[in-house]
């Protein structure tokens, strides 16, 4: 079993108990406010605010932890958690926390709709924060002189999120859309590459939220370009100039990714991990996953069980 996929607060969307469980905007703790966004406290939100087992959310997260620390593990890169940090994760990714001390912060969770393109081009959160689905580097780190902007910016939006009478939408998106703009501004300060908005760019932000959405059942690059009303050469060119990868090679990282993810954290066997993915069958799932990682998916599992373990049995006393 996944621990904690019991949890009562969880709303679960998945067609399997073996799926992790994910959260959602029908969740009671975060489903009153304005639609489509919420931001609260760590203690607001729990308890999935810091929660210990694996799982997702169908929204955006931008986390800005004020003080405590631990471990936040996103798609298995472990972040350590420290005060004027900001952690981002998107829709689907899977997310835990573990052996922290007591958080204190803010948690922004929104869905991409809640963003309007009133205020010029529109912002995507994963371009702003030059992150893509398959991405890393979920962690930007903050200077003395940077967090009282941030922290003004999140101020103002928990003001007014709890206005008596009601919060202004359009006042939520303005603040976030700042917010936006300036972490992206913090990125690119830092010497993280940022991609400027153009067609191109539309186009393979089009492409990554496609592969994020349908693997595993669309799985060919003709299949993607169809869908967007585009020849295949002309995805995979601009695909290349914009991310650096091939389109083939997106698509393979997002099954090694979802791979990984079923692998770790749930109780399905090779054989089924295989079928999941839509795999011909178990042998040749299991020669792409080795290709891809340079172990095979038994050793991978066994290792990352170890590691578990290994943290478990280390960790200090609460």
């Amino acid at each position: 079993m996944i621990p904690g996929a019991a949890m009562p607060s969880v709303s679960s969307v998945s067609d399997s108990p073996l799926s992790f469980p994910t959260h959602s905007f029908e969740d009671p703790l975060i489903g009153d406010g304005a639609p489509g966004f919420a931001i609260g406290s760590f203690a607001d939100l729990a308890p999935w605010s810091s929660a210990p087992y694996p799982h997702r959310h169908e929204f955006y997260e931008l986390v800005c932890v004020t003080r405590g620390s631990g471990t936040h593990v996103i798609d298995f890169v472990p972040y350590k958690v420290a005060p004027a940090t900001m952690y981002f994760v998107a829709p689907g990714q899977v997310q835990f926390w573990e052996g922290h001390a007591p958080l204190e912060g803010y948690i922004v969770t929104f869905v991409e709709e809640f963003l309007v393109p009133q205020y010029g081009d529109r912002v995507s959160p994963r371009q702003s924060l030059a992150l893509d689905p398959l991405g890393t580097g979920h962690a930007l780190h903050l200077a003395a002189e940077q967090v009282e902007p941030i922290t003004t910016l999140l101020v103002a939006l928990a003001r007014e999120y709890r206005r008596p009478g009601g919060a202004d939408v359009s006042v939520l998106q303005a603040y976030l859309h700042i917010l936006l703009v300036e972490m992206r501004r913090l990125r690119r300060d830092a010497d993280v590459r940022t991609v400027e908005e153009d067609s191109g760019t539309a186009l393979a932000r089009r492409y990554l939220r496609l592969v994020s959405e349908e693997l595993p059942n669309e799985q060919s690059v003709s299949g993607y370009a169809s869908r967007i009303g585009v020849t295949p050469k002309h995805l995979a060119d601009v695909v290349k100039r914009t991310t650096g990868k091939r389109p083939a090679e997106i698509i393979r990282a997002a099954l090694t990714v979802e791979a990984k993810r079923l692998l770790r954290h749930t109780d399905l066997t090779v054989a089924q991990v295989s079928q999941r993915l839509q795999f011909d069958n178990p042998s040749y799932f299991g020669r792409f996953f080795k290709r891809e990682t340079g172990t095979s998916p038994g050793e991978f599992r066994r290792r990352a069980g170890a590691a578990d373990y290994l943290r478990s049995v280390t960790r200090p006393p609460t």
